[in-house]
């Protein structure tokens, strides 16, 4: 049969329309369109969605370059990245595109990182536990070489996984550096591809100067532990760029718990542009266990801890450095527990730079999970929801951007940037219990649903 042009004008329209539509009623998108099997480090198999090119429908955007909400809005993502944003009947949507409606009532925000993890041999088999967390990029901090490939299997999709970007080995831990042997190990550190340097244990003046102006030669950002026999102020100084745990300052500056100092001591920090890791969270826990088990099997009994993987749970209950300690030391580390709560604040209030991290993967900071408890914890300590929120997005997205990969944009929902957002169903600038539970998470651009993650927990499961 012959078209006519009218004949064929018409076609092109029903198709376009049929294209468009959504293909699921809800938030969810429909995952039997254009199933993709993504297999995880167990091999097994999450549906996620295909399409090039997803938009969000009628949603309100949480972009987290302000505090402001954009109500009624339209997210098109193409090629992983978000394309164009804005309100409901000025964005267009591309026809075929695979639609999620949020019917005016749900949120779209950046995915969330955690800042300092460490990925165990068997991480692949729980990676995906922060993804169905809402926790799309990871920063491993004791690497290995097996690290490196693992960074490259989850970027080429081979591995189910948040992004990941990852130090090298701890520098300096438990043996004695000469400025010689700290330049060669960034050195090495830098030829082999590692995001960071990490520093963990004590360094002789001459030995931390010099692994500093080393890595600033090579441009690989040195984290980690200060030198916890030399002053604070040498810290500043060094251009080091983040303390990966708040408690760094109480070794350095504030043995005492003077809070007389915090805000000057805080000013400080902000002018050195230091960046800061609090791990309130991490400090919580490992209180908890402090020269007793009873802690540590409650927290083995927790939710939680229940849904990772039996290997895991099983090293978590061997006895842990914690566990070993003296009992009568606990009350000084109670002190330093209550002593994060107004450091934070003078932080927050100098305008420190901070970044979200739990410690995941040692005992017991569950992966994914672990990061809505320093959320909480964070906010309880005086910073806000929005000043929380901004650590584990915004601000990681800057980190990032400055020291690693100046071409990288992710932790906003912006033009440009990465997507990796989540879909919630309540105001996260309200409420953040909502991200416990998220209505759905894009990873880079693959879309899963609420089933999808489900089912990556289930997974976990299976291995109890």
């Amino acid at each position: 049969m012959k078209l006519t042009t009218k004949d064929t004008v018409g076609l092109l329209l029903v198709v376009g329309t049929l294209g468009a539509l959504l293909v699921h009623i809800g938030p969810d998108g429909h995952a039997a369109k254009h199933p993709l099997a993504l297999t995880d480090g167990g091999g097994s198999a999450t549906t996620a969605i295909e399409n090039k090119t997803v938009a969000f429908v009628n949603v309100n955007v949480l972009p987290m370059n302000g505090e402001g909400i954009l109500a009624n809005q339209v997210v098109v993502v193409e090629g992983g990245l978000v394309r164009r944003i804005g309100p409901v009947g000025e964005v267009s949507v591309p026809i075929g595109a695979l639609q999620i409606n949020g019917n005016g009532t749900q949120f779209v925000m950046p995915g969330l990182t955690d800042a300092h993890v460490h990925l165990a041999d068997d991480a692949r088999d729980w990676l995906p536990l922060f993804v169905a967390n809402g926790v799309t990029t990871v920063f491993n901090l004791r690497g290995e070489p097996d690290h490196l490939r693992l960074r490259d299997q989850i970027r080429s999709r081979e591995v189910l996984g948040p992004m990941m970007y990852t130090s090298g080995p701890f520098t300096s831990a438990g043996e004695t550096v000469t400025p010689d042997q700290a330049a060669r190990e960034v050195q090495r550190q830098a030829a082999d591809g590692y995001d960071f340097v990490k520093i963990h244990g004590d360094l002789s003046e001459e030995a931390y100067r010099r692994l500093v102006q080393v890595a600033q030669e090579e441009e690989i950002a040195v984290v980690g532990h200060a030198p916890r026999n030399l002053p604070l102020s040498e810290v500043l100084e060094s251009g080091q760029a983040g303390l990966t745990h708040a408690e760094e300052l109480i070794y350095t500056r504030f043995s005492t718990l003077d809070e007389s100092d915090l805000d000057r001591a805080a000013s400080e920090i902000a002018a050195a542009g230091t960046w800061i890791t609090p791990t309130l969270s991490t400090f919580a826990n490992n209180e908890a266990q402090w020269g007793t088990r009873t802690g540590l099997e409650a927290r083995l009994g927790s939710e939680a801890a229940l849904a990772v993987p039996r290997s895991l749970r099983e090293r978590w209950a061997e006895p842990n450095f914690y566990t070993t300690k003296d009992s009568t030391e606990r009350p000084q580390i109670s002190a330093m527990l209550d002593f994060h709560r107004p450091m934070l604040r003078s932080l927050g209030r100098a305008g420190v730079p901070m970044l979200t991290g739990t410690d995941a993967g040692l005992p017991v900071m569950v992966p994914g999970s672990s990061l809505h408890d320093e959320l909480d914890a964070l906010v309880d300590a005086g910073l806000g929801r929005y000043g929380a929120l901004q650590a584990a997005t915004r601000n990681a997205g800057l980190f990032v951007r400055r020291f690693v990969h100046e071409d990288v944009s992710f932790g906003t929902v912006t033009l440009g940037a990465r997507a990796d957002l989540l879909l919630l169903d309540q105001n996260p600038l309200l409420d953040l219990s909502g991200l416990r539970q998220p209505r759905g998470v894009m990873l880079r651009g693959e879309w899963f649903d609420r089933a999808a993650l489900d089912a990556m927990l289930d997974k976990a499961g299976d291995s109890r």
